[in-house]
């Protein structure tokens, strides 16, 4: 008697198991699928939308890299962005009921990814729908097409993206050998200049090395985040001049963003947007004359 009792809960178990799953996830296509249905070639890719109700994103292909809204994109963000989408692979077919389309989130009025070729003809118009009950895959549909698949991509995170989220986040992109003088205004206070191979602190004869060091990271200063505007309670705290060979220069205006916080927001000329950077970041710069001086040689 206890043994049926186990079996038949143990059935029941298994009942409801499978009722969660067709329920969660859809009902499994034992038809064979093309693979290959949704993939794309990434190259021939030339313009990107992604189409939401609050704000449509239009990516641009520009010479080796792309831009949003006139602004350079993070290089590495975008390899990731494409990769993804031109190689979705399905896993099943879940429905072709449209009736089921809302609780999939596949609606023509869903989040949509839509890639173009160079000549504007669509690669592919996908709705980005609801992530799948194992957290591992997410439900889509091609406009043109009535099923609904699920595939083991997570793209969800796709569909409330902001410009924020693609635009390269480069405060700087400069060769440290090409600067020959940095002016330090505000919590920091100096001047170093280079004549030939021969930096000086205010004046002062310093080691090349050493100052080559402490520069190196304004190569390539990146930002945390971006940032709407600079307000009027956000306090000075330090600016940057920095002059190249050329004669082309760089200035970085910082400011508090909160007045005891650990974040500096950052204007850099010729640049409209705002950035967000960490305070902690210009400590390598807090330095006096004898932090720069060589070391003295050892006696013999």
């Amino acid at each position: 008697m206890k043994n049926n009792q186990t079996l038949y809960a143990a059935g029941i178990l298994g009942i409801l198991a499978i009722l969660y799953y067709f329920t969660q996830t859809g009902e499994v296509d034992t038809k064979s699928i093309d693979s290959n249905m949704f993939r794309i070639d990434r190259n021939a890719i030339s313009e990107v939308e992604l189409i939401n109700p609050n704000v449509s994103l239009v990516l641009l292909k520009a010479g080796t890299g792309w831009t949003l809204d006139d602004y350079p994109v993070d290089s590495v963000r975008m390899n990731q962005f494409l990769t993804l989408f031109s190689e979705l692979t399905p896993d099943r077919m879940v429905t072709k009921n449209s009736d089921k389309y809302l609780k999939y989130e596949v609606t023509n009025e869903g989040v949509r990814f839509v890639a173009k070729a160079g000549d504007s003809q669509e690669l592919l118009n996908l709705i980005i729908g609801k992530q799948g009950a194992n957290y591992q895959e997410t439900f889509i549909r091609a406009m043109s097409r009535d099923e609904v698949y699920a595939v083991k991509s997570s793209l969800t995170q796709y569909k409330n993206k902001t410009g924020r989220d693609f635009w390269d986040r480069s405060i700087t992109g400069i060769d440290v050998y090409r600067v020959i003088k940095v002016v330090f205004s505000g919590e920091t206070n100096y001047t170093i200049q280079r004549d030939g191979a021969v930096w000086t602190y205010n004046g002062e004869q310093v080691d090349f090395e050493k100052v080559t060091d402490m520069l190196r990271p304004l190569e390539n200063m990146k930002a945390s985040n971006f940032a709407e505007k600079i307000e009027a309670e956000n306090t000075f705290y330090q600016v940057i001049n920095i002059e190249l060979e050329d004669g082309s220069t760089l200035e970085l205006t910082f400011y508090l963003k909160d007045e005891n916080g650990a974040l500096l927001l950052v204007q850099v000329s010729g640049n409209d947007k705002i950035f967000e950077y960490s305070k902690s970041g210009l400590n390598r710069y807090k330095k006096e004359l004898a932090d720069l001086t060589a070391n003295p040689q050892p006696e013999s």
